[in-house]
């Protein structure tokens, strides 16, 4: 990486739609950074949020090196690759929303080239800096099984994507983070209903230390459900994201030294539950890519992290699209 940076940190926003909106505000709020320049295709609307947040209006994200240090880049999945690959040959650090390309293909030269370039290459996984996430990482030990579910209404954006790369990749880079390990095998299956591609998905995954992970991600269901269920040995965890709490479900010991009536039954099962402050995580997201600029350390979510969660987030999509291949086959013949 680049040597230590002085601050602040000169940053811009590419691509001022509605998480483009919301990264501008952080930067115009944080003070080891400064907002210079917000860029979008449409003046007025890089117009309204320079009006807001600060900044010049840009229209063409070729004029930001020079004047900035540090990019977000919120442009839709399929420009992801082009414009985080010039910044990065411009020496400009950039944070790139999820998913971090289309194809892991680019993905392995975005993260060459950033190694190359010594500059910081993140990747916007806003969960893994969720307060809630990381109330449930500290107690989280040796997982044999972990349950997720992120379901939402329907809402009329990101339909570019699929819902893994929409909404499951989410949960994909927390269980990554949570198991560390090598993907063994996976089973997924799925199906489109009001879009092209899948707006339901189900993966079921085995990594190679023996732990499975169950993932659903809708985003055409009635109420909003984010939870995380893990299993360990003598302990289940539940993480609520809407919520904002975390309940830890233990198996408690005798306390004489021998079998205690207290280790039987719903008796012997200990409850503890914690609310969860909420904090911003978007805002402590851009902090610590500005801190990571300021002083050349490796983000939580770098570009390799970035990467495996597309890689998986891929070979579920192979998964389903194979499944329902299969499906279609057979109501054919």
């Amino acid at each position: 990486m680049t040597g230590i940076m002085q601050l602040p940190i000169r940053t811009g926003v590419v691509g001022l739609g509605y998480f483009g909106r919301f990264h501008a505000k952080h930067y115009a709020a944080n003070t080891s950074a400064d907002l210079v320049a917000v860029c979008d295709a449409d003046p007025a609307r890089a117009n309204d949020i320079a009006t807001e947040f600060g900044g010049t209006v840009e229209t063409d994200y070729t004029t930001l090196p020079g004047k900035v240090d540090a990019v977000s880049i919120t442009v839709p999945t399929s420009m992801h690759f082009d414009v985080a690959r010039f910044f990065i040959e411009n020496g400009v650090h950039v944070l790139v929303e999820k998913p971090i390309t289309e194809t892991v293909e680019e993905a392995d030269a975005l993260v060459a080239l950033a190694e190359e370039r010594g500059v910081v290459l993140q990747v916007g996984h806003i969960e893994r800096f969720s307060a809630a996430f990381k109330a449930l990482s500290e107690k989280v030990t040796r997982p044999l099984f972990i349950e997720s579910r992120r379901i939402s209404p329907w809402k009329p954006r990101a339909t570019d994507v699929d819902v893994v790369l929409d909404l499951m990749i989410h949960d994909i880079d927390l269980v990554l983070g949570l198991v560390n390990s090598p993907v063994e095998s996976l089973q997924a299956l799925g199906a489109p209903v009001l879009n092209a591609s899948e707006d339901i998905a189900n993966a079921r995954i085995t990594f190679e230390n023996g732990t499975v992970a169950d993932i659903t991600a809708s985003r055409i269901a009635g109420k909003t459900d984010r939870q995380i269920r893990l299993f360990q040995l003598d302990n289940y965890l539940v993480c609520d994201f809407v919520d904002h709490r975390v309940t830890q479900f233990t198996r408690g010991l005798p306390t004489d030294g021998g079998e205690g009536a207290a280790t039987h039954g719903p008796n012997a099962i200990e409850m503890e539950s914690w609310d969860i402050a909420k904090e911003d995580s978007l805002g402590n997201e851009i902090a610590e890519f500005i801190d990571c600029i300021a002083t050349n350390r490796r983000p939580t979510v770098d570009g390799r992290v970035g990467r495996e969660a597309l890689h998986v987030a891929t070979m579920i999509t192979d998964s389903i699209r194979s499944h329902r291949a299969r499906i279609e086959a057979s109501l054919a013949g």
